[in-house]
């Protein structure tokens, strides 16, 4: 094998082992991120299960069609149906037909769902201030432009766009 087509396996197999380790960190991050949210709220008896759902139906603009909570949760529709009925039943959300689409069903949160909601909004802020205790903001920017470069080269619309980043408050200057 010559020295050139060698020193390109080398880079190939670096290459591999940093996307590895950066993947492998990622999901370990996200993993422990949502573990120190759901213990910090299980004083208010929220699960995992049950406290995204009220996470992102604060963020998104209301009332947000079933099918796209969904989505933005990464759940399959019919899970998203068992945690609906849960908070339904808790008082924290209401269900209503879709006047344009009598099949969908449009999902707000009622004046307790939006307490509830920005409790929950509060615990994941003091999450992320524990976690990104000492990084800059600058690094911060960066690790967006990686997190951003990566969904555009998903190839198909699971991407969040700027409007739906704008929507949940997640693009820079938003609040």
């Amino acid at each position: 094998m010559s020295e050139q087509a060698q020193k390109g396996n080398d880079t190939d197999e670096t290459t591999r082992l940093l996307r590895r380790r950066f993947s492998y960190r990622l999901v370990r991050l996200a993993t422990q991120w949502r573990r120190e949210i759901d213990l910090d709220l299980r004083q208010f008896d929220l699960t995992d299960a049950t406290w995204r759902p009220l996470y992102y139906l604060r963020i998104l603009p209301a009332p947000v069609h079933q099918t796209d909570l969904a989505r933005a949760m990464l759940v399959e529709a019919q899970s998203l149906v068992r945690l609906l009925d849960v908070l339904e039943r808790q008082g924290l959300i209401h269900r209503d037909t879709d006047p344009d689409d009598r099949r969908s069903k449009l999902v707000s949160l009622t004046d307790a769902g939006v307490a509830m909601g920005e409790t929950v909004l509060g615990v994941a802020d003091d999450v992320a201030v524990r976690f990104l205790d000492g990084v800059s903001d600058e690094a911060l920017k960066e690790c967006e432009a990686v997190f951003d470069q990566v969904w555009s080269g998903r190839g198909h619309d699971r991407a969040p766009t700027e409007e739906t980043s704008q929507s949940q408050g997640l693009v820079a200057g938003k609040p």
